[in-house]
């Protein structure tokens, strides 16, 4: 019988209703250590007080066998810093770990799947991080039970102490220039290099609220690999809900099932980043950086990229005035 050894850790703030839908799944692995972090209300806002009080009660009235430790912040923190607080604290104090947010619901398969991928890769450092999500769904199924790329997702994953001791929540290295374009030299595409350049600039400049960009920007730094599995494993049920962080509205990421996954893996021996799989996630996340027709709740395109999306719906793919447009744009055929 399959017996998990990795702790996990459980990152919560407001919404105890999916948050005990995850923590009974967690309960059900047994894991030997479970960590909950769960961020302070905001400030004269009432109804985190006790949403976060609700949350809190349950974890400190839990029956488990195994070991549960706690931090509960008396400060809000929010997504960006919040998050980031709490990895740091599971992976200063363990090797390895599992990393699960409020609403990502995983498959039992999951966390057996991460427990195999930390226990292989562990002393590999060209591997940062294993994603149990494939924002696919499923990908070459036929031919790898998982494969490597650039940034996996981070809707469920797990990784190492030795990967999160190079994140740094400020992101400095991005402002030089060097090392800016190092980075968009190794992003295979013009639409990739130009997603990740306007996310890394917003998050430097203090307008993106996240944490996750910054472990995104890690790999690239460290030409590090994350491992996807090529069937999904996770469902984010926090999407479309008033308390959404990000999953405001509808997403083109609704769609996510859970598969089960036979266990042990076939390993797959080819370490190099699947620049496919990467690209057809951006175009599935923002589509209109390829003129697909846009999900209600998408970034908002630029000037140029509208432009061409008019255009684009007028003429089709080809045709004089496509070509043309293209010139003044300055985009290549």
């Amino acid at each position: 019988m399959r017996k998990l050894e990795i702790p996990v850790l459980l990152i919560t703030f407001n919404r105890p209703d999916v948050t005990a839908i995850v923590l009974e799944r967690i309960l059900e692995m047994n894991p030997p250590k479970i960590y909950i972090f769960n961020d302070a209300p905001r400030q004269n806002n009432s109804n985190d007080r006790e949403k976060c009080n609700k949350i809190r009660n349950s974890v400190n009235n839990l029956s488990y066998s195994g070991q549960i430790l706690t931090r509960f912040e008396e400060k809000n923190l929010g997504c960006k810093v919040g998050e980031a607080t709490a990895m740091t604290w599971l992976f200063k104090n363990e090797e390895m770990g599992i990393v699960l947010e409020d609403d990502i619901f995983p498959s039992h398969d999951f966390f057996y799947f991460c427990q195999e991928m930390l226990l292989k890769y562990k002393d590999d450092n060209r591997i940062f991080s294993i994603s149990g999500c494939n924002l696919i769904n499923t990908w070459k199924e036929n031919i790898n039970d998982y494969h490597f790329s650039l940034f996996g997702s981070f809707w469920g994953w797990a990784g190492w102490k030795r990967s999160w001791n190079h994140y740094n929540i400020e992101m400095p290295e991005w402002n030089n220039e060097v090392v800016r374009n190092l980075i968009l030299q190794y992003l295979p595409t013009s639409e990739y290099r130009e997603l990740r350049m306007t996310e890394f600039d917003a998050l430097v400049n203090g307008q993106n609220d996240t944490w996750d960009f910054q472990f995104c920007f890690a790999h690239f730094i460290n030409h590090a690999l994350s491992i996807v599995p090529s069937k999904n494993m996770v469902q984010n049920i926090g999407i479309n809900r008033p308390d959404a962080v990000h999953m405001v509205g509808e997403s083109p990421f609704s769609d996510l099932v859970a598969y089960p996954v036979s266990l042990p893996m076939q390993h797959n021996p080819i370490m190099i980043p699947d620049y496919d799989y990467d690209i057809e996630v951006i175009k599935k996340a923002y589509p209109y950086f390829y003129e697909i027709p846009v999900y209600p709740e998408a970034p908002m395109p630029n000037t140029r990229q509208k432009i061409s999306m008019k255009i684009g719906a007028m003429v089709g793919e080809k045709g004089l005035l496509r070509d043309l447009t293209n010139l003044i744009l300055g985009r290549k055929k």
